[in-house]
């Protein structure tokens, strides 16, 4: 159970730092009328998004037998592992070669954001979400062949950490109300110019471990 934490934790993290437009986003609604509530909303979709596909792993997949890397389920699962890899390596390579130079403007949909409920943040949150990654945090889960209570233990743990980075401005507002603005703005200007490299190096490192990982399961 350590060991499938520590992995979750790890995909989480993934997710989290792999996210910098999410980030930017919340930063904008904060700055918008009812800024804290948007922006907590953005996160209970995120959330709720996590919650849903929890609920539907211990549901619907946890009686099928995944621990061994003999059965067909845990042979799927492994192959699943090696497509997402590779869909992320490659897609991230070529979109990593082609990508133009940095950019100093969030992307305009945000704008509009403001002229909306505060509620529809939490759509917005949930349509965010990495769910590539997701199916990778499934996949782990169910191949560790535990109860559904230590599942839905392992679920919460990686929706804690997949929220680090989109929390942050969240705790900062709270936190430092004076400040909050002026150190935002900073995180705001310098995740916008470096997002797309962020993400992309980022996405290259998670495909070949996912690649080596599901290579492994398949070949041992």
């Amino acid at each position: 159970m350590g060991t499938l934490i520590a992995e979750v934790a790890a995909l989480g993290l993934a997710i989290a730092f792999t996210s910098p437009v999410s980030v930017v986003t919340v930063i904008l609604l904060l700055s918008m009328s009812n800024g804290r509530r948007r922006a907590l909303s953005f996160v209970a979709g995120w959330l709720i998004a996590i919650a849903v596909i929890g609920v539907l792993t211990v549901t619907v997949l946890q009686g099928q037998n995944f621990s061994s890397r003999q059965t067909d389920p845990s042979r799927v699962a492994s192959a699943l592992e090696v497509l997402l890899g590779c869909l992320l390596l490659v897609g991230s390579t070529v979109a990593y070669r082609r990508r133009k130079g940095s950019t100093h403007s969030a992307p305009a949909w945000l704008d509009r954001l403001d002229r909306m409920h505060w509620s529809f943040a939490i759509g917005v949150g949930s349509l965010m979400l990495t769910y590539s990654l997701c199916v990778v945090a499934v996949a782990e889960i169910l191949k560790a062949n535990i109860t559904s209570l230590d599942a839905g233990v392992a679920f919460v743990v990686f929706a804690l950490a997949s929220i680090t980075t989109i929390a942050a401005p969240i705790v900062v507002a709270i936190a430092a109300p004076e400040r909050s603005e002026e150190t935002l703005a900073r995180w705001k200007l310098w995740l916008i110019g470096n997002s797309r490299t962020i993400v992309l190096v980022m996405l290259m490192v998670i495909g070949a471990i996912l690649i080596a990982r599901g290579t492994y399961s398949l070949t041992a």
